[in-house]
């Protein structure tokens, strides 16, 4: 895929996201997070999965100041786990 057409994500693991209900909450407090351009969030495995805009990924202590007050806290995601 060319430069303008790949897609940068990261990836965190959000052990207290056990259902739809929880991938929508987490999902609706990110979408409005500067520099966040896609939020996917999947239950079943607890993965948290943010495409970004601009060089840097949004790092893990301004996603969980988004989420916390929701009641989920985010950490490194670790295939397999």
């Amino acid at each position: 895929m060319g430069l303008f057409g790949a897609k940068q994500t990261v990836t965190y693991h959000v052990a207290e996201m056990n259902c739809g209900h929880c991938e929508k909450k987490i999902t609706t407090a990110l979408e409005g997070v500067a520099g966040i351009s896609k939020v996917k969030t999947t239950s079943s495995d607890k993965r948290l999965v943010i495409e970004y805009k601009g060089e840097a990924p949004v790092d893990l202590e301004s996603v969980n100041a988004v989420l916390e007050p929701v009641g989920y806290v985010a950490s490194r995601y670790v295939a397999g786990e």
